[in-house]
């Protein structure tokens, strides 16, 4: 069996990602037109993810970026 979590420092990012996305899924639910700002979280995400990809930083940065973007998706079944 693996750990789910390292102890500690992922726990506490854990415990951020599921409020973050507890907090988006209601946005999102919430919303009179989900499918647009679903499809606005999108566009913003491809033009923050150019610029992260354009500075002078480590993969891990981005790679950090990418795995928080997945973990507080709002899971629904409208994306773009």
């Amino acid at each position: 069996m693996t750990d789910p979590i390292e102890p500690v420092t992922n726990d506490k990012i854990y415990g951020m990602m599921a409020a973050l996305q507890v907090s988006l899924r209601a946005l999102t639910k919430s919303h009179p037109n989900p499918a647009a700002l679903i499809y606005e979280f999108h566009l913003e995400h491809e033009e923050t993810y150019a610029l992260l990809v354009a500075q002078d930083i480590p993969d891990s940065v981005i790679e950090s970026y990418r795995s928080m973007l997945h973990a507080i998706s709002p899971n629904t079944d409208i994306a773009p």
